[in-house]
C-alpha cells in the first residue's frame, strides 16, 4: 500500500503562526514539527498505523505529554486517531473511506507533568486521498428514446448520464461515455455517436428509415480514469418515427412537452392513452408513444378514432427525470379529460420540472 505522505515544508520555516486554541491566532518561534498529512482511503494496515510524530522542543527541559482533540479523536467519529501519550506518536487505527469523510481537522496538544500547558494548540488537517474504488454507475440500465425517420447528422437523441463517488477533481471520478455495440449494424454499423463527456447520443449518419429498422438498441458504456478504469454499461432503445414532424399534429389528440427547468423539450418521455370504458368504468390502455427530441410524438389518436368519453394522459415523469439524472417529487403525471365532440382536434401540453407540472387545452 502507498504510504500517508507528508509536506515537510514546516521544517525549512523559521517562525510560523500557531492557532491559540480558542483565542485566535499569534505568531511565534516554531515549536512544532508538525507537517500537513495525506492519507490514501482503504488503507489495509497493519493498524494503529503511525502518521507523524509530534515532538515540541519543550522536552529538552521537561517531560511533554501529548494529547489530540477534535474531528476522529474525542469527537465523532471517536477514535480513528489516537496518539501516543509520551512518545507523540500520530496513528490512524482504521482504514479511511474519502466518500463518507475527505477530511478531518484534529488539535495537537503538549503539557507538562503538571498538566500545565507548554504550547499553544496546534491545528492537524489529515485529509484522506481518493481511490478509484467505485465503478460509474448508470442512473439506468435501460434508456428509451426516438428519433424521425431521415433525421440528420447531429440531431440529439437523448442524453445518458452516469455518477461517480469518487474524487471528480481527479480522472478517478471523471466519467467518459463510448457506443460498445449496436443492432442491427443497417444500414451500416455506427449510426449514432456519444459524446464522450457529456453523455449525448445524436445521429452520425444518414439513412434512418422505419420500415426498414424501426428500433435500434445500442449498448453503451460509462468508464472513469479517461475510459480505461471501473465501468458500467446500460441499453438504449431508439425508436425510429415513421411520421415526419409535418405529420405529427394532425391527429385528433397530440401532446408537446416541455422541461421548464432547461427550457428544452423533454425527448424519450414515455406517454400512454387510456380511455374510460365499460363494463365497471374500467381504464383501457389505447396506444403508448415515447417523446421525440421536439417532446412531441404522434398522434395519440388518429383522425375517426376518438369516441365520446373520458380518457386519461399518463407521463412517466420519474423515469425521465432520472434519466436527466434528478429525482422527481411526481414518480408520474396523469391528465384526465373528456372529448364531447371526436371531430374537433385537441392539444394537451405539459410543462414539468423535478417538482412541478402544468397542462391545460392547447390548439
Amino acid at each position: 500500500m502507498t504510504p500517508c505522505t507528508f509536506t515537510l515544508l514546516l521544517l525549512l520555516l523559521d517562525t510560523l503562526i500557531f492557532p491559540e486554541y480558542g483565542h485566535g491566532l499569534r505568531g511565534q518561534k516554531r515549536d512544532w514539527i508538525i507537517p500537513p498529512i495525506n492519507c490514501p482511503e482503504n488503507d489495509q494496515g497493519p493498524f494503529p498505523k503511525n502518521l507523524v510524530q509530534i515532538k515540541s522542543n519543550k522536552d529538552k527541559e521537561t517531560k511533554v505529554f501529548y494529547s489530540i482533540t477534535g474531528q476522529g479523536a474525542d469527537t465523532i467519529p471517536v477514535g480513528v486517531f489516537i496518539i501516543e501519550r509520551e512518545t507523540g506518536w500520530l496513528k490512524v487505527t482504521k482504514p479511511l473511506d474519502r466518500e463518507k469523510k475527505d477530511k478531518y481537522v484534529l488539535y495537537s496538544h503538549a503539557v507538562s507533568a503538571n498538566g500545565q500547558p507548554v504550547e499553544d494548540p496546534m491545528e492537524i488537517i489529515i485529509t484522506v486521498t481518493d481511490r478509484n474504488d467505485n465503478a460509474p454507475q448508470f442512473t439506468q440500465k435501460v434508456f428509451r428514446a426516438s428519433v424521425l425517420v431521415g433525421a440528420e447528422p447531429g440531431t440529439s437523441v437523448l442524453r445518458v448520464l452516469a455518477t461517480d463517488a469518487d474524487d471528480s477533481v481527479n480522472s478517478n471520478g471523471v466519467v467518459t461515455y463510448s457506443i460498445l455495440s449496436q443492432v442491427p449494424e443497417k444500414p451500416q454499423p455506427g449510426m449514432f455517436t456519444i459524446d464522450s463527456s457529456s453523455g449525448l447520443i445524436s445521429v452520425a449518419k444518414l439513412g434512418l428509415v422505419a420500415e426498414a429498422v424501426p428500433e435500434y438498441t445500442l449498448e453503451i458504456q460509462a468508464a472513469d480514469q479517461e475510459g480505461y478504469g471501473l465501468r458500467d454499461t446500460a441499453t438504449v432503445h431508439i425508436t425510429v418515427q415513421a411520421d415526419g414532424m409535418s405529420e405529427v399534429g394532425n391527429g385528433t389528440l397530440t401532446t408537446h412537452v416541455l422541461n421548464t427547468a432547461s427550457g428544452l423539450p423533454a425527448a424519450g418521455l414515455a406517454v400512454r392513452l387510456a380511455q374510460l370504458q365499460e363494463p365497471g368504468q374500467q381504464w383501457t390502455e389505447l396506444v403508448q408513444r415515447r417523446t421525440d427530441v421536439d417532446g412531441r410524438c404522434q398522434p395519440l389518436l388518429e383522425p375517426g378514432q376518438a369516441k365520446s368519453g373520458t380518457y386519461k394522459l399518463h407521463f412517466e415523469t420519474a423515469e425521465y427525470w432520472q434519466g436527466q439524472g434528478q429525482t422527481s417529487f411526481y414518480p408520474f403525471v396523469e391528465v384526465v379529460f373528456i372529448i364531447t365532440d371526436p371531430a374537433q382536434k385537441l392539444h394537451v401540453p405539459l410543462l414539468i420540472s423535478p417538482y412541478s407540472y402544468t397542462t391545460y387545452r392547447g390548439s
